[in-house]
């Protein structure tokens, strides 16, 4: 049972810390015509990935560690089904949305201390992301959340996050000092986010044309320089636009794109919330691929479904879903924790009871 803890808190760790070694992970949220748009940019040297298709009406509880005194494990039951973005297992997500319009998703954060143990139940910093879109359908909700439950503390690093709902709501959550700090509505004049706190990042954006400063726009992959670029061609958008908002998107997305083969850009996704269809392309099949949700059937006693993110194909990739296996699960876990070189000697015997873990849940 240690093993399996240390496996858990170096899992945590490592998507912590992604994007501060090699990512230049970013998002942004914007609306056209009353219909808001979400862009993320996932940077990593792994590129393998499921999309997989969560149920409702799930009972589950957080993956536990008894080594630590974190206090009690938060313990809910899905109201929503989701589809999310997994690389180290399922249950872990790196982000998603679910059929009520919830969008989550993460970028890593230096500055980012979660909250010592206190009488809320506590959950990982990925399981946060699932628990909220098991949960929630709105912005206000997953900032409320943060009276019910809280994330593992660890000792430095960490992540924070841009929520987004259906009806244009978006909010900056941030962990900071312990304390959840959010940014919303009119302390959200910019709604992107990259790898510096958001007040730094608006500090830095003011110095620049435009925006109140002289400084021309940057153009290279540091945190804030990205922040600033997305910020300017989020200011340049017509919201009245008949222009393709997916397209547009998508232009962001490669403006601020690292090339790099190694550690670059491997997951461009976009979320068109109010139609509940998710676009995406990957570093191998640059082609856009597309989902709809509405196409699923989220019921508990159906199946789940999954896809290979880089499955060779274009358009509307809804039919090439296949049911989840364990195996399937086993084999990205194996091949995530093998190539990452701090997680690389994780005993197979580990990997598979965390390739197990999803079915300790069950329908209610």
């Amino acid at each position: 049972m240690k093993r399996f803890s240390l496996l858990f808190v170096l899992c945590a760790l490592f998507v912590c810390f992604a994007c501060q070694t090699g990512q230049a992970c970013t998002s942004f949220s914007f609306d056209q015509n009353g219909r808001p748009i979400f862009g993320k940019n996932y940077d990593w040297h792994l590129e393998r990935g499921l999309v997989i298709i969560n149920k409702r009406g799930v009972s589950k509880t957080a993956l536990e560690d008894r080594t630590k005194d974190f206090g009690p494990f938060a313990r809910w039951t899905s109201k929503y089904g989701s589809l999310t973005f997994n690389q180290y297992g399922r249950e872990l997500p790196s982000g998603g949305i679910n059929e009520a319009g919830l969008v989550v998703e993460q970028m890593s954060l230096r500055a980012t201390r979660y909250p010592a143990p206190d009488s809320r139940p506590t959950l990982g910093v990925l399981q946060w992301i699932q628990y909220q879109l098991d949960v929630h359908s709105a912005v206000d909700q997953v900032i409320a959340s943060d009276a019910q439950v809280r994330i593992h503390p660890d000792e430095g690093g960490g992540i924070h996050f841009l929520v987004a709902d259906k009806e244009g709501a978006c909010a900056v959550i941030e962990f900071l000092n312990g304390t959840m700090v959010c940014h919303t509505q009119k302390t959200l004049p910019a709604k992107a986010l990259t790898n510096s706190t958001y007040t730094q990042s608006m500090a830095y954006l003011k110095w620049h044309k435009g925006f109140g400063g002289d400084k021309s726009i940057p153009y290279n992959s540091q945190s804030m320089d990205r922040f600033v670029r997305v910020a300017d061609m989020l200011k340049n958008h017509d919201p009245k636009s008949e222009s393709s908002p997916i397209d547009y998107a998508f232009d962001i997305l490669e403006n601020v794109a690292n090339p790099s083969a190694s550690w670059g850009t491997k997951w461009s996704i976009v979320y068109d919330i109010k139609n509940l269809r998710v676009y995406f392309r990957t570093f191998t099949n640059d082609r856009i691929r597309h989902v709809d949700l509405q196409s699923f059937d989220f019921a508990c006693q159906a199946p789940v479904k999954v896809l290979d993110i880089n499955v060779d194909e274009s358009g509307n990739v809804t039919r090439l879903f296949q049911k989840y296996t364990q195996q399937m699960n086993l084999d990205l876990i194996r091949h995530s924790f093998q190539e990452t070189y701090f997680l690389r000697d994780i005993p197979d015997d580990v990997l598979e009871e965390l390739s197990r873990y999803p079915e300790s849940a069950r329908c209610d």
